[in-house]
């Protein structure tokens, strides 16, 4: 059988790619399993695999040809990865992702992962396919890697173009982030050449309370994106310090709010709708946080009007903020256009408390019954911010429940914290 001519430094990143694999989509076959071919013959020993593996050059390249096999991959001698994908893409990608041109990174990464895909069984060419149909998927429709693929694009640091690997890890962070995953110690996010990762890792500081070291990065960076006219990724990080104001002091919060209003009306017409939806929900829920609710109210119902997939969710704070506020016709009008809910999670069962209350009598039998045996377990799972809330509505509809004395009972066993 003639085998295929593998160069040295394709040895070392076909070996590293290959425990990759085999741990982690491979990781159902055993090592023996995994080490016969399609002949049931031995491919190498174990200690071969191991030494291939650890990035040892082995001068059979039979052996990397079968291991290949071994998880569903060719080598392919025709065409060179380098070749065939220009160092200039990949800095325009980069700098498309900083800037957040849209159009250019959904151009870049449909474009590649059409050319790509005829390829898309060969070693390194599968790497870059995957890495650009991922690109696409999220810039086009917004859906995050998994976590499991997560794992394998960090793994691929060494492999890839490193500016490509700078734009896989925006989407690593944005996953894990989402996922409540803050461990970043394998990607230096504040030496990176990008200006997305730098602000990434700004949240990084904030989620470690290092909220000096992250309002002195902050303004370094406020004064480099000003000069450079990159206002979204400002957005961004006026977004960021928010974060910081809202623990601190509000007075810079509201001159800040001040900043943001400013910096959209003058550029609005270069700023995605995307970027102005998650400003919008990010300094609404900031300021429900610390009880500036005029601004929460702003903010939110903006973000609502925009139809967006989280509505429901921020729609709780903003009836909050309308109650606290006294705004009772607009809260009333808000939930006239929300139907209850049928499922039984947590933001559903909280919207629904406002839903019965406004949309229905207070003495209605619906509402009874959600106050004696709905409104307790909301309470004794809701998160924090809603939690004292809740116990202060319940203790104020007490009087109002035909089912006064199982709700009393229930208070009574709780009095210890309410605010009654």
């Amino acid at each position: 059988m003639h085998y295929l001519k593998i160069n040295d430094s394709d040895k070392k990143k076909i070996g590293y790619l290959i425990h990759l694999y085999r741990t982690q989509q491979f990781k159902h076959l055993s090592q023996n399993s995994f080490l016969l071919n399609e002949y049931n013959e031995p491919i190498c020993t174990r200690q071969t695999l191991s030494k291939i593996e650890q990035g040892v050059i082995i001068k059979n390249d039979s052996i990397y040809e079968e291991l290949l096999k071994k998880v569903n991959l060719k080598f392919n001698t025709d065409y060179c990865i380098e070749e065939f994908l220009p160092t200039s893409i990949f800095s325009d990608l980069l700098n498309a992702c900083d800037y957040y041109n849209l159009e250019k990174l959904i151009s870049i990464s449909e474009s590649y992962v059409k050319q790509l895909n005829p390829f898309k069984e060969y070693i390194f060419f599968h790497e870059y396919y995957e890495c650009f149909k991922w690109i696409y998927t999220y810039y086009s429709s917004f859906e995050l890697p998994t976590l499991q693929s997560t794992e394998y694009i960090i793994l691929l640091k060494n492999i890839i173009n490193s500016n490509l690997y700078e734009v896989m890890m925006d989407l690593v962070f944005k996953k894990r982030t989402i996922s409540g995953i803050y461990d970043f110690s394998y990607f230096d996010f504040k030496n990176s050449n990008s200006m997305i990762n730098r602000g990434n890792h700004m949240m990084i500081l904030y989620n470690q309370s290092k909220l000096s070291e992250m309002l002195d990065y902050c303004q370094d960076l406020e004064e480099e994106y000003s000069s450079k006219n990159n206002y979204i990724r400002l957005l961004d990080i006026y977004s960021l310090k928010g974060f910081a104001f809202s623990n601190t002091e509000k007075e810079k919060f509201e001159k800040l709010v001040s900043q943001i209003n400013h910096t959209v009306e003058a550029h609005n017409s270069n700023i995605p709708e995307i970027k102005i939806s998650q400003l919008l929900k990010n300094i609404g829920l900031q300021a429900f946080r610390i009880d500036m609710y005029n601004i929460a109210i702003n903010y939110l119902e903006q973000y609502i009007a925009m139809d967006s997939p989280y509505a429901n969710i921020v729609g709780i704070d903003l009836c909050i903020s309308y109650q606290k506020t006294n705004k009772i016709d607009q809260l009333k009008s808000f939930i006239q256009s929300k139907e209850v809910y049928k499922g039984d999670s947590q933001y559903e069962n909280l919207l629904n408390y406002f839903i019965l209350k406004y949309k229905y009598q207070t003495d209605n039998d619906e509402l009874s019954y959600f106050i004696v045996n709905i409104v307790p377990i909301i309470i004794d799972n809701t998160m924090g911010k809603y939690k004292q809330f809740f116990y202060e509505e319940l203790s104020m509809l007490v009087e109002q429940t035909k089912r006064y004395k199982d709700l009393k009972t229930y208070l009574d066993s709780t009095s210890d914290m309410l605010p009654i």
